[in-house]
């Protein structure tokens, strides 16, 4: 529970020095209203990176949309972070903790494993969508519990459980994604 907490005050306090620091230009005032809008949103990252592919990935894939907003109505906060999954694994919805009413869940997603960033999006719309999974479950506030709704939900053809619906989402934001960026853009 101590290294819980210490996780949640240090993804806290990455976040708050990334909207806090100082700047001096016109770009950078833009960079920290962009920080600012989406660090209102349930789903954040530590990363300038995720936070760049999160923001493409909305605006490109209505499917992704719905899952950040589906987030952003409930009690809990998706932490979406570069990180090793192990085993092969591409991304994976690590942990769950939670603290009064609120839930707090983890993402890893290793970026080194991507050809494309239609592909990373698609992986982190996969992993939302376990995120959503549980949050569907109000006694999931542990990673026990997340392990046996996984164990109920689960379709255990591979390592790790799985599911349908975040397959479909992983795939359907993807697509979307590649489309949106094939269409012309009008200025």
């Amino acid at each position: 529970m101590v290294k819980t907490g210490r996780n949640v005050a240090v993804a806290l306090a990455a976040i708050g020095a990334l909207i806090g620091s100082p700047r001096t230009s016109a770009a950078a005032d833009a960079e920290d209203l962009t920080n600012t809008m989406r660090t209102s949103s349930h789903v954040r990252s530590v990363s300038a990176a995720i936070e760049s592919l999160i923001a493409q990935a909305m605006e490109g894939s209505a499917t992704f949309r719905r899952l950040v907003e589906d987030i952003d109505a409930s009690d809990s906060y998706v932490y979406v972070n570069e990180g090793h999954c192990g085993h092969g694994v591409r991304a994976c919805f690590v942990t769950v903790s939670s603290s009064g009413a609120r839930r707090f869940m983890w993402v890893k997603v290793d970026t080194h494993y991507y050809t494309t960033d239609a592909d990373l999006m698609g992986s982190i719309g996969h992993e939302l969508r376990h995120t959503l999974e549980a949050i569907s479950e109000p006694s999931v506030r542990t990673d026990t519990a997340r392990f046996f709704l996984y164990e109920r939900i689960g379709s255990h053809a591979t390592s790790a459980p799985e599911t349908q619906a975040a397959t479909d989402a992983g795939a359907t934001v993807r697509r979307e994604v590649l489309k949106f960026n094939r269409e012309p853009k009008s200025d």
